[in-house]
């Protein structure tokens, strides 16, 4: 019997007046279930809103796959690789809510995807001008869902409790299906069972019979399930450690089919360590596509069959080095060295020495320490047995420390044999892999026309999939474009931006998206589009958090601190930097940060001009647009240093006219001041004559009743863009609904009224 809870009415209320809303639903304890759904569903159902169910499968933690974007687009979704989920999730909810109010019911967090997750500590803050009631169940304590949990009470969740409602004792001991189906998971089919059993479905029909009649399973359409999670859970600790992985192992055999490798995976990680090279296989594509979606998940995963073998085993060596290498695209790079430094090189063969030894030095790299990385990768050189392959991978990450370091003569020599190897590969992608790297070192010696080159070629050439990814900016369109905007060509960059981001999300390589809107912000702001770039730069912020990525925050803040300067808000802009830090060992992006604390004139001023005395070189000096180069010299007493750099690049650079000229207003001793007075904040901060330009230019397309990815398609920006100007105006106007927008935006004369 259902009862009324207040936070469901109050959460349905919310809905009727266009707002957003969000429950935390605890799970009952026993039955990992809870009645408050029901009672959810049934009560929106008489409202004639729209209803998105995701039914709490177990092996869904290790799929690759949005079960949320699955319930949404049924058979239409394609599979993406993990690419683009959360877009295409809010795409359809936003086409969805428009009309009616719509209620997504997560039934079980902890055994949701990734890819699920992900959205939820997302979705709800940027579809929150949506009427839409987030309804997440959770287990309470759950390590999993923290921060889905975390991110929904910043929303503003209210939680309903959990209560233990009569559950059947249960006599008499487990018979073989229910033992086969605890090991299987909460719900199990019974056609899997029966395989596993060795006997027709025919010969269960008295288990079957037995057990619905004694309330131990309910039938659920298409699979059994296990009314009781306790019980279930008390067969299965009861079968004997060796019985229970043996049976994981035929379990996750009868599943090995196209479309439940995860089911499958899920079942062989809990078996034993004596698997097939088969088995092995499924399991790396798993933990490839998995990584796409979440590398912390893929890690996981990773470190999860790693402990299936002995410690000397090659396959513990390899899956764990593979855990390491994911975690590293994470926040968790300092774990990820922990782990493989305390690996004995002793017993390893020359090839897993090499290798381990190649994902500790691009660790290395990404905290920033690469005199460390390159001592591990001259180790890695000097072993006698490596393939062509792996030697490869050592040299071209050898030469990115040499660029990193400045040393780009060093990275020229190392650039010959790739390119010779690339020439006489059989494989597009590496040719696609050697012009991009042959490109960018062309940049950073100041080429910028060979690189430009290159960069178009590569471009043009082969198409990069998650299945062989570069890790970003070297995809081929990023990484084009930002070659563009250093040549002041920022329309054709805009273009090759929206297209490439798109096309990028589409091949699955999701963990590029920061990258992308940094990007984006960049040439935002060399458009003087000052609010849409610092729409960009909030979303590459906000999705750096989602995705728990590190390396491209203080890169993306810097960025943003220099465009609210440009905008007139030097609050925002000093908050924004008030962590920053210039190390004494630069990494790539410390120059922006430098650049930006000069272009705010802080008490920082003097800091960064000595800190760009020691360090700019040409290769960092390259990494900004020329035309913030005359803000890196004081007009007093220019830096010799710096001055002889600017000198390389323009001689070098003698056919860019963009660089040219830059260099000259960087070095021209009659101008007054190299840096940019920062406007004044003088904007009303409130109501309609508080909107920008481009938040007028979205509501105005609101009001005439576009939905946020036809805005975006028009406004030629992305549709995180969008969703953030309306975020903004919501704030400003305090209202939650795009109807209240829309009636507002006809008052002011925003749109005509009919007639």
């Amino acid at each position: 019997m259902t009862r009324d809870r207040p936070e469901i009415a109050g959460a349905l209320a919310h809905l009727r007046q266009g707002r957003p809303s969000a429950l935390l639903v605890e799970l009952d304890p026993r039955t990992r279930a809870a009645e408050s759904f029901s009672e959810l569903i049934a009560a929106a159902q008489a409202s004639e809103f729209g209803i998105v169910t995701v039914p709490a499968v177990e092996s869904d933690q290790l799929s690759a796959r949005s079960r949320l974007l699955d319930t949404l687009a049924g058979a239409e979704v394609q599979d993406t690789g993990g690419g683009a989920i959360a877009d295409q999730v809010a795409e359809l909810l936003d086409s969805m809510s428009q009309n009616a109010p719509v209620v997504v019911v997560v039934e079980d967090a902890d055994w949701s995807d990734p890819a699920t997750l992900s959205a939820l500590r997302a979705l709800p803050r940027i579809l929150g001008h949506l009427p839409i009631l987030w309804a997440v169940g959770v287990e309470p304590e759950s390590s999993r869902t923290s921060r889905v949990v975390n991110a929904l009470r910043q929303f503003g969740a209210a939680t309903i409790t959990a209560e233990s409602g009569d559950h059947r004792a249960v006599a008499g001991k487990p018979v073989g299906l229910l033992q086969v189906g605890a090991v299987i998971g909460i719900e199990f089919e019974l056609d899997v069972a029966a395989r596993v059993l060795g006997r027709p479905v025919g010969s269960l029909l008295g288990e079957i019979d037995n057990a619905l009649a004694t309330g131990i399973l309910v039938d659920d359409g298409s699979v059994l399930r296990f009314t009781d999670a306790q019980l279930r859970r008390s067969i299965c600790d009861a079968l004997p450690p060796s019985a229970r992985k043996a049976l994981h192992y035929d379990i996750a055999e009868e599943m090995m089919r196209p479309g439940t490798e995860s089911k499958a995976v899920w079942h062989l990680v809990r078996s034993t360590g004596r698997l097939t090279d088969d088995d092995l296989d499924v399991v790396r594509r798993s933990i490839s596509r998995l990584a796409t979606v979440a590398p912390e998940d893929a890690a996981e995963l990773a470190l999860q069959v790693s402990n299936l073998f002995t410690a000397s085993d090659p396959h513990h060596i390899e899956f764990i080095t593979t855990a390491a290498e994911h975690l590293g695209n994470t926040s968790r790079v300092g774990e990820a060295l922990s782990i493989l430094e305390r690996i004995n090189v002793g017993g390893l063969s020359d090839r897993e020495e090499a290798r381990l030894r190649l994902v500790i030095a691009r660790l290395h790299q990404a905290a920033g320490d690469d005199t460390e990385a390159m001592t591990h990768l001259s180790r890695a050189l000097a072993l006698p047995e490596i393939d062509a392959e792996l030697r490869l991978a050592l040299v071209k990450t050898q030469a990115v420390g040499h660029i990193n370091l400045g040393e780009t003569e060093a990275a020229d020599q190392l650039t010959r044999p790739i390119v010779r190897s690339a020439q006489h590969s059989q494989d597009p992608a590496t040719k696609v892999s050697a012009d991009l790297f042959a490109s960018q070192l062309a940049f950073s010696q100041a080429k910028v026309t060979k690189a430009l080159r290159l960069a178009e070629q590569a471009a043009s050439g082969v198409e990069v999939s998650a299945t062989r990814p570069l890790v970003a900016p070297r995809i081929p369109e990023l990484w084009l474009s930002t070659v563009l905007l250093s040549t002041d060509r920022a329309d054709e960059a805009s273009e090759i931006l929206l297209a490439g981001q798109r096309h990028s999300e589409r091949r699955g390589l999701a963990w590029s998206v920061p990258y992308w809107h940094t990007v984006r912000a960049i040439e935002r702001w060399m458009h003087d589009e000052l609010d849409d770039a610092a729409a960009e730069a909030e979303t590459a912020l906000h999705a750096a958090e989602r995705l728990d990525i590190v390396r491209s925050l203080q890169l993306t803040r810097s960025v943003l601190a220099i465009v609210e300067v440009d905008r007139g808000k030097l609050a925002h802009a000093r908050h924004l930097l008030s962590a920053a830090t210039l190390p004494p060992r630069p990494r790539t992006y410390d120059i922006w940060t430098a650049a930006a604390l000069l272009r705010l004139a802080t008490g920082e001023a003097d800091y960064a001009h000595q800190w760009l005395d020691r360090h700019a070189n040409v290769a960092r000096l390259m990494t900004l647009p020329p035309r913030v180069w005359p803000s890196l010299v004081y007009p007093s007493a220019p830096s010799e240093a710096i001055l002889l750099r600017l000198g390389d690049i323009a001689h070098t650079s003698q056919d860019q006219r963009v660089i040219v000229s830059a260099v000259a207003a960087a070095t021209s001793a009659s101008r007054e001041s190299s840096t940019p007075r920062p406007r004044a904040e003088g904007r009303v901060a409130w109501g309609w004559a508080s909107l920008t330009v481009s938040e007028l230019r979205v509501a105005r397309l609101v009001a005439e009743g576009h939905t946020n990815r036809a805005i975006a398609e028009q406004l030629h920006v992305s549709v995180h863009t969008v969703g953030t100007h309306l975020r903004h105006a919501f704030t400003k106007l305090d209202i939650n609904t795009r109807v209240e927008l829309t009636r507002l935006a006809l008052q002011h004369g925003v749109v005509p009224t009919e007639g």
